[in-house]
């Protein structure tokens, strides 16, 4: 009996030992990862991670990395460099940062192969506290371009945007625009926007004079008649165009109305500096001829070898008073983020369909890249 104890343990160890030799020769990883310890994550290192999303109001699913989030199949990890700079650049090619807040807190410190609930993550670390909308209130400049216009939210979709201006009555004497946009739906750059009277020549010169639930009368009142300006400025009323021309231009006005008059020197050359995407352009007007209303001129820089030639008007004769809109329709989607993303940010609003939620996430670490130190 002895006997057959000991041949019995003999066969377990002879078995025992040729699976050890198996199971390494078929894959030595087996027993590493069994002893090797499991990579952490931290901040600025690289991560492989799948997840679920849920709204913590009711656990219905917004967002997964699984194709087939009841069995967890079908996942396409997401690439994460864990940075709370949005805009940092990954050590490592494929990967990106720009997580909410409450998702990176919650990974850091998580092991590779770790699944956990992260969260209930609030709003604001998540996708913003306020959520853009009806009611919202900012102020942009790029309604009526240069004005800084506080504005209400009337209706707003992904596709469209409108608002109204308010508060109006806080100008006091300010600036008029340059143009003022008109519909943005349009293809034609003419009707796109619109170019009030061009009271900006004067500084501080205009006021607020009417107020009704669509429109906003404005009148100017001209500050100086002559040396109306240092440099030559391009100005626009409607189709017209003139330049006005330092010590040649005046303007004369009554109750109703405003005339410049533009009287540069035939064959001279009028010089000024303008911002290019290469630094400071200069650029060269020369007068041809004054016949009639029309001044014809040629304009170079020294960036480009190829002249211009244009004819623009020697007067213009405008009212001194001016309606301008008080709200803007259908602002196309393409533009609200572009012209106005920042100025509802600053507003404390965010454009994110997720804004005001608070959140679920379901994570599993997958793998882990150890490029803090590279970062560092």
């Amino acid at each position: 009996m002895q006997k057959e104890k000991i041949a019995l343990i003999a066969l377990v160890i002879i078995v025992i030992g040729a699976l050890s030799v198996f199971v390494t020769a078929v894959n030595t990883d087996i027993f590493e990862n069994l002893f090797k310890e499991k990579l952490t994550i931290a901040e600025g290192d690289c991560a492989d991670v799948n997840y679920i999303g849920r709204y913590a109001s009711n656990n219905s699913v917004f967002d997964s990395s699984y194709n087939d989030t009841t069995n967890k199949t079908g996942a396409t990890p997401l690439k994460i460099f864990v940075s709370f700079n949005a805009s940092a650049t990954s050590p490592k090619s494929g990967y990106t940062a720009g997580m909410i807040k409450g998702f990176m807190n919650g990974i850091i410190g998580m092991k590779e192969g770790q699944t956990k609930t992260i969260g209930p993550i609030p709003p604001e670390d998540a996708y913003g506290a306020k959520k853009f909308g009806e009611g919202a209130i900012f102020t942009s400049q790029y309604l009526a371009f240069g004005m800084n216009q506080t504005v209400e939210v009337i209706n707003y979709t992904t596709e469209n945007l409108t608002v109204k201006w308010i508060q109006m009555e806080n100008l006091g004497i300010f600036t008029m625009p340059q143009l003022v946009i008109n519909n943005l739906q349009s293809t034609n750059e003419s009707e796109m926007v619109i170019y009030p009277p061009p009271y900006y020549i004067w500084e501080n010169a205009t006021s607020i004079i009417n107020i009704t639930d669509t429109e906003v009368t404005v009148k100017t009142t001209p500050t100086k008649s002559t040396n109306l300006t240092t440099i030559v400025k391009d100005v626009r009323y409607g189709e017209k165009q003139m330049l006005i021309f330092p010590n040649a231009t005046t303007a004369t006005w009554n109750n109703d109305t405003i005339t410049v008059v533009c009287s540069p020197i035939v064959g001279k050359n009028y010089t000024f500096q303008t911002p290019g995407y290469s630094g400071m352009v200069n650029i060269t007007i020369h007068v041809n001829s004054i016949i009639g209303d029309q001044i014809n001129v040629t304009i170079t820089n020294d960036q480009s070898p190829e002249p211009s030639y244009m004819d623009v008007y020697k007067e213009l004769t405008f009212n001194r008073t001016y309606i301008l809109p008080r709200i803007y329709k259908d602002i196309p989607g393409m533009y609200i983020s572009y012209f106005y993303g920042e100025d509802i940010q600053k507003a404390g609003y965010s454009l994110e369909p997720l804004a005001g939620e608070t959140l679920l996430f379901e994570v599993t670490v997958e793998k882990v890249y150890k490029t803090a130190q590279e970062t560092s």
